[in-house]
């Protein structure tokens, strides 16, 4: 082999060792996912409805991290009683960040789900959090007094 071609080898090679990192992390977000689960007595149960229960909470979560500080994390959630009076309330819903610290939140953060009657409140749509706070698509739970959703 010639020198010039064992240079151009080398080069080569050092260029694919030393850029590929660097292409790979301007590739895209870093991401990161979990699961949780956890029971806690509900002090929102019992505050609004006078009841003293353990909820249970199960989330799926995924957040990207990209390389301009901007993210987005996808929730869904379930929060279910050990009493048997109480709706499941569930949740999905992706929060936009952007590297300026403006947060938009777009799905269905609450669903109300009452065993034996089914879907009892749906707070679905587009809220952006920052001054002022935009709120779009139908919020049912916004301003009302959420016992007649949550209390038996």
């Amino acid at each position: 082999m010639s020198k010039r071609r064992t240079i151009t080898l080398l080069v080569l090679a050092a260029g694919l060792v030393l850029g590929l990192p660097a292409a790979a992390s301007a590739a895209g977000p870093v991401i990161e996912r979990g699961r949780t689960t956890d029971t806690f007595a509900d002090e929102f149960i019992l505050d609004l409805c006078g009841i003293e229960t353990m909820t249970t909470v199960t989330d799926h979560w995924m957040l990207k991290t990209y390389p301009d500080g901007s993210e987005v994390f996808h929730v869904t959630r379930r929060f279910e009683s050990e009493d048997p009076r109480l709706p499941i309330e569930f949740g999905a819903a992706t929060n936009f960040i952007s590297p300026d610290g403006v947060e938009t939140v777009v799905g269905t953060p609450i669903h109300l789900v009452r065993p034996g009657e089914g879907t009892i409140l749906i707070d679905a749509g587009w809220i952006t959090l920052g001054d002022p706070e935009v709120f779009r698509g139908p919020h049912p739970s916004r301003g009302v007094d959420l016992a007649a959703y949550y209390c038996p």
